[in-house]
């Protein structure tokens, strides 16, 4: 093995500064440069030979660079940094080191790299990122007067007007009253009053009033204390307003609330507080109310079944969705939109032909976007091909109940006596065939609780 020790010459060191592509001076600590490289010749427009012995104060007077940070360490004795312009506009970021030699300030070594280039490219970024905020600016208002928002269509006129109505309340904190037939979107459209609500970032919690069994709403709602009943939890429980605090509450069929705690439900909106069971002291209630139903809540007031001051409590906003028949002109982008959705989910690459299309502007769709959006999903599943035909979605219609647009009726009685008559055969026929009352809320797109009242109603259980 070859033990010879070998050692770069001064000719080496030189070589290899001058193949770096930063500029590098050694200065000593009175400011006279003792060293630099090939690269400070395209930065300063100087020969190597002008420079060394020169001193840095001189050579700023005459002009070459603004400052030398080789000035400020020889003053601070650290590491110092600084961006220098040369005469042609270029941009130099320039770093000074200190050399300390058996703990004496010995030298400076400084280093400056061109960064001109990624200034450049900086300022170009800086305007894409500008550029890109303007367009999504010009996006979101596009979106807010054209757009779907939180999955809503509204091409037609008076669903445009249900949408910006929805809009311009979430921006208040008033009680909304939203009301439709089931199926219609009345959840839909409450995230998108709370999306755009000053609430947006606070708790949304949504709850299904028909779906609560009537012996648990009042805990269910309101919470209770340690010790309320026998099987409460030791440590209590919020409920669902007290989740809801600091946020918004969405009370779906609010009509099926009984009528001994509609008065409970009226104090949390007039005073902001509720007393949760057990207790004998309120909670304070920081929080926005959407309440919906299918029903005519003043048709119930009329019939004594729902509370008149708690019905303009909640409406003090009232919002109307209009079903799918009397927006017509959005069941084509409801189809497409469906169709993209369900392709995705399904992994699929399935369309919809012009005649289908036609036959789904034909049907009166009694079960509204809901149904629509379950046919859409159904035909993907199912369908042969990548096509889905007219044929395809007649043989769905016709296996689901007969649309009444297409039956002929003889009046038997009034409106009332045959909508109950037709409405107890359907139950009947249905109950039949269903194997409970959950698949039979499902085929029907409504709450087991609706289901039940209406099967007690006509006593078809007690056929049995």
């Amino acid at each position: 093995m070859n033990n010879v020790e070998q050692r770069l010459t001064i000719e080496d060191y030189h070589a290899v500064l001058d193949n770096i592509d930063d500029g590098i001076f050694v200065i000593d600590t009175n400011g006279i440069i003792l060293e630099a490289n090939k690269a400070v010749e395209k930065n300063g427009g100087k020969k190597i030979e002008e420079l060394i012995g020169r001193n840095i104060d001189a050579l700023v007077d005459e002009g070459y660079c603004t400052e030398f940070v080789s000035k400020r360490v020889i003053l601070s004795g650290k590491e110092e940094v600084l961006v220098q312009r040369t005469k042609d506009n270029r941009e130099l970021l320039v770093t000074g080191v200190p050399y300390y030699e058996n703990g004496k300030f010995k030298m400076v070594i400084a280093c400056e790299r061109d960064v001109t280039e990624l200034s450049k490219t900086k300022e170009k970024l800086l305007k894409v990122k500008d550029l890109n905020e303007k367009y999504e600016k010009e996006i979101e208002h596009l979106r807010q007067v054209n757009g779907t928002p939180a999955g809503i269509i509204s091409v037609s006129k008076n669903m445009k007007q249900t949408v910006d109505m929805a809009r311009k309340v979430s921006k208040l904190d008033a009680t909304v009253l939203i009301q439709g037939e089931s199926g219609t979107g009345k959840e839909v459209l409450a995230n998108l009053i709370c999306k755009e609500s000053p609430r947006a970032d606070k708790p949304f919690i949504k709850v299904n009033c028909g779906a609560i069994p009537g012996n648990l709403l009042e805990s269910e709602m309101f919470g209770y204390v340690e010790g309320a009943f026998t099987g409460a939890r030791k440590q209590g429980k919020s409920g669902y307003f007290g989740m809801a605090n600091g946020g918004t509450i969405f009370l779906d069929e609010i009509d099926s609330i009984p009528f001994n705690l509609q008065v409970k439900l009226l104090r949390v909106i007039q005073e902001r507080e509720m007393m949760p069971v057990g207790s004998d002291t309120p909670v304070k209630l920081d929080i926005r109310i959407i309440a919906a139903t299918n029903k005519d809540l003043k048709e119930m007031v009329n019939k004594g079944e729902f509370r008149q001051d708690l019905y303009y409590r909640i409406g003090v906003v009232s919002i109307n969705i209009p079903p799918l028949r009397e927006r017509k002109e959005d069941i084509v982008q409801l189809v497409r939109s469906f169709v993209d959705n369900f392709n995705k989910k399904h992994g699929t690459d399935k369309r919809i032909d012009s005649r289908a299309k036609k036959r789904f502007m034909s049907y009166s769709w009694p079960g509204n976007v809901r149904e629509l959006e379950n046919m859409i999903e159904s035909l993907i599943v199912i369908s042969d091909g990548d096509v889905i035909t007219e044929r395809d979605v007649s043989a769905y219609i016709s296996k689901e109940l007969k649309d009444p647009s297409e039956e002929s009726f003889e009046i038997t009685g009034s409106i009332d006596e045959m909508v109950r008559d037709y409405e107890a055969g359907l139950l009947r026929k249905l109950y039949s065939e269903c194997r409970n009352t959950g698949e039979l809320a499902e085929r029907l797109n409504t709450t087991r609780s609706t289901i039940n009242r209406k099967l007690a109603k006509y006593g078809i259980r007690d056929e049995e």
